[in-house]
């Protein structure tokens, strides 16, 4: 009979062996800090200034280079970034394709900040094929994983993006004021030119607020003069922003000023698709000074700009693009596979020999208390990951924190949905109080946790039944409780 702890001691430094001598013949040596940063920075760069054809050349050679070297999260990160390029021409499909590639990758990926990109990108290509629930939920573990990322790596990822994105992609469904809180958030993390010309935007817009419009667009061209960055798209949206504050108030010739300022850039860029409109606000800046063949002149060119971004989707990145998806494995990939099998078949031969000289009886009695003890570990651990998930929320809801709503949407994702399907209307107010009807907090504890009179509380509580149609005879907290079984 083989001895067992003879066998276990053999096969501990058969893996040791197997992890050393893959690790030695991949030679890697790749990190986040020598492949992921510098990646980031120069596909930035060069999406920004509209250089598609060389972004995607960076990104095929890191590609090679991740693959050389087995690191997994660079190769997922590449394909991210060639994913968010197939977007930006228009080419939603191979988009598609690219993250499908990543999220094969990010399956066992422990980088927070990676998965953060990920669900940004599969939120971004959601919003743009118009399926704007998906775009939420995407964004929504995108901000999951942002949140749970360092400062650094939050500014090195562009994860502001995620809170930018989830502002617009609320304006998608009218709720225009929790779009406010995600740009300020976006804020926090990168105070840049764009996103104060956006928060001006929305001032402009929504909020009718002028005022609060000319602080935030001084801020912004205050930063692009300060900073003097490289030509590059995000300028010429702010001068777009700026053209449509000037507008608004009717100065026309200096709206025609800026408007003519972000067409240059977005030319000088390459950014086909923001050229017909701005063409198309030109026009309209000429039409409020009462120049009829000016006006004429940029709507014709609007048109032009505008069958020509529905015939041309960039031909030479597109190629480049069909290259990289049918590129076949490099040597030293298919090497790794081989000697993979090799090892796996060795460790799964001694596996066999152990349980075929081993005693049967003794073997199935084993066996029974290690699925008992698995199935036992399984059920504790599912009880304190609910249990904890409740017990913070329960703290949220009595500190009355800001955050409270965010995370028990995590916690319940269903549920907030549900509501919005029956009146789309509820406000974050009434979402909360929704939350915390749910959590079965009393009338006299939703006024005690959120400082409000207890009579406030049952008030809210009746507007809030005949905003659900929930009739007077059915209780509000079964009616709850059953919305999401």
């Amino acid at each position: 009979m083989i001895d067992i702890n003879s066998l276990k001691n053999n096969y501990f430094i058969i893996s040791i062996f197997c992890f050393i001598f893959l690790n030695s013949c991949t030679g890697s040596d790749l990190s986040t800090k020598n492949f992921d940063y510098p990646l980031l920075r120069d596909n930035e760069t060069l999406r920004l200034a509209g250089n598609y054809d060389k972004c995607m050349l960076l990104n095929e050679e890191y590609l090679q280079k991740a693959k050389k070297n087995g690191y997994q999260d660079g190769e997922a990160l590449c394909y991210i970034n060639l994913s968010n390029i197939c977007v930006t021409i228009g080419n939603y499909k191979k988009g598609f394709v690219f993250l499908k590639k990543a999220e094969v990758i990010l399956e066992k990926s422990k980088k927070l900040a990676l998965k953060a990109r990920f669900y940004q990108e599969y939120g971004q290509l959601s919003k743009v094929t118009g399926l704007y629930k998906s775009a939420l939920q995407y964004n929504s573990k995108a901000l999951y994983y942002t949140q749970r990322c360092s400062q650094e790596d939050e500014r090195r990822y562009f994860l502001s993006k995620v809170f930018a994105n989830r502002a617009d992609f609320l304006y998608d469904i009218k709720r225009t004021d929790s779009s406010l809180i995600y740009f300020h958030k976006a804020l926090k993390i990168e105070n840049t030119s764009l996103i104060n010309s956006l928060i001006a935007k929305h001032h402009l817009y929504y909020s009718k607020q002028l005022d609060s419009t000319k602080f935030y667009i001084d801020k912004s061209l205050k930063l692009i003069k300060k900073d003097k960055p490289l030509l590059d798209a995000q300028e010429g949206m702010v001068y777009r922003i700026v053209g449509d504050y000037y507008r608004e108030l009717r100065n026309y010739p200096e709206s025609k000023d800026f408007y003519h300022k972000a067409l240059d850039v977005f030319l000088k860029t390459n950014r086909v698709y923001n050229i017909p409109f701005i063409y198309q606000s030109i026009a309209e800046a000429y039409r409020g000074m009462g120049d009829k063949e000016k006006e004429r002149e940029y709507e014709n060119k609007y048109l032009d700009a505008k069958m020509k971004l529905s015939q041309n989707q960039n031909e030479t990145i597109n190629l480049l693009i069909d290259k990289l998806l049918t590129e076949k494995e490099n040597d030293v990939e298919g090497f790794k596979l081989k000697l993979l099998i090799v090892v796996s078949f060795f460790i799964l031969l001694l596996m066999t020999i152990f349980i075929l000289k081993y005693k049967k009886l003794k073997y199935k009695k084993s066996k029974l208390i290690e699925e008992t003890d698995i199935l036992k570990n399984q059920t504790e651990l599912l009880s304190n990951k609910v249990n904890e998930s409740f017990s913070d929320l329960i703290m949220l809801a009595k500190r009355n924190d800001s955050s409270f709503l965010a995370r028990f949407q995590e916690v319940y994702p269903d549920f907030i949905e549900k509501l919005l399907d029956i009146n789309e209307d509820l406000s974050g107010a009434d979402l909360q109080l929704c939350a915390m009807i749910k959590l079965n907090f009393s009338s006299k504890e939703i006024a005690t946790y959120t400082s409000i009179l207890h009579k406030s509380a049952q008030q809210k509580k009746y507007r809030l039944r005949k905003k659900l149609n929930v009739p007077s005879d059915h209780n509000l907290y079964t009616f709850f409780q059953g919305l999401d079984s």
